[in-house]
């Protein structure tokens, strides 16, 4: 692994060169290693670099600055910063808590969620991977973790009536995006498919001054749950587009891709689940 300085030392860059080729998206940040003495360093493959014609890149970052007044340095170097103080914040705050390793798992598995909310390729194997981390920290630390079922509707299938039909046609939308938009009249034919596809498990984690709250559908619960007709309920609130179920939260942010890349997110969930229980050396989670 290889630091800013070190990247820029190998091709002769300036280390603000390679700052610019984090921000444009030519190199991606594969690790984050904590210094002693507080703050983070970014860490970089050597092998990904070496596959990268650095200053070929170099060369049309160059040509984009003048083109794209888009991207100010300035600003994003503040946005970077404040994400680096936000990482490094919320570890030295749990360096002595009881629940560390616990509450850095945590940490992972919220931004995991914001992974998959903006890669629909991959958002299969990420929500797989959430529910498996979920099970496995409820399971283990039940007592530090409050599960509610939200009671959703069913899921239901939609026949247009002939008048809505003209009207999606004079409106110049598909039938989907007209059901979609909730324009569908009383005369429109409703025939129930699932029972309660809409609704979820929901974690919550409140310890001391720190919360999470994960959702998982009851379908994947389920699968696992022993409990779930036992559980505290509560209605859960539904927007008119139902479909949107699994969008609870928001997506990833460039800056946050560079502070926090998934592969790095990715290995830390993974030896977890891996592990018999969580490691008795903290490094192993935040380092």
């Amino acid at each position: 692994m290889l630091t800013i300085s070190e990247v820029a030392r190998k091709y002769s860059l300036s280390n603000r060169q390679v700052h610019e080729m984090i921000r444009y998206g030519y190199l991606n940040v594969a690790d984050i290693k904590r210094r002693s003495g507080g703050g983070s360093t970014l860490l970089f493959s050597e092998q990904d670099i070496d596959k990268l014609d650095v200053h070929s890149i170099i060369q049309e970052i160059n040509t984009r600055k003048k083109h794209d007044f888009s991207h100010s340095a300035s600003t994003d170097f503040r946005r970077m910063s404040r994400v680096l103080n936000y990482y490094d914040r919320f570890v030295t705050s749990i360096q002595d808590h009881p629940q560390q390793q616990f509450l850095m798992i945590c940490f992972y598995l919220f931004h995991l969620n914001h992974y998959a909310k903006k890669y629909q390729e991959q958002s299969a194997d990420l929500y797989r991977l959430k529910n498996q981390v979920i099970r496995k920290l409820y399971n283990q630390f039940a007592d530090l973790i409050q599960a509610i079922y939200l009671l959703g509707p069913d899921r239901k299938q939609i026949w247009l009536c002939d008048d809505c039909k003209e009207s999606a046609r004079a409106a110049g939308m598909s039938y989907v995006d007209y059901l979609k938009q909730g324009y569908y009249c009383p005369k429109c034919t409703i025939g129930s498919v699932d029972k309660e596809y809409y609704s979820l498990v929901e974690f919550r984690i409140s310890l001391e001054d720190y919360r999470f709250t994960f959702h998982l559908p009851r379908a994947s619960a389920i699968r696992w749950m022993k409990n779930l007709d036992s559980l505290p309920q509560s209605i859960r609130e539904m927007g008119r587009y139902q479909d949107r179920m699994y969008l609870y939260g928001r997506t990833i942010s460039r800056i946050e891709e560079r502070i926090l890349p998934l592969p790095v997110i990715l290995e830390k969930l993974q030896q977890f689940l891996a592990s018999d229980n969580l490691p008795a050396d903290s490094q192993d989670f935040l380092s």
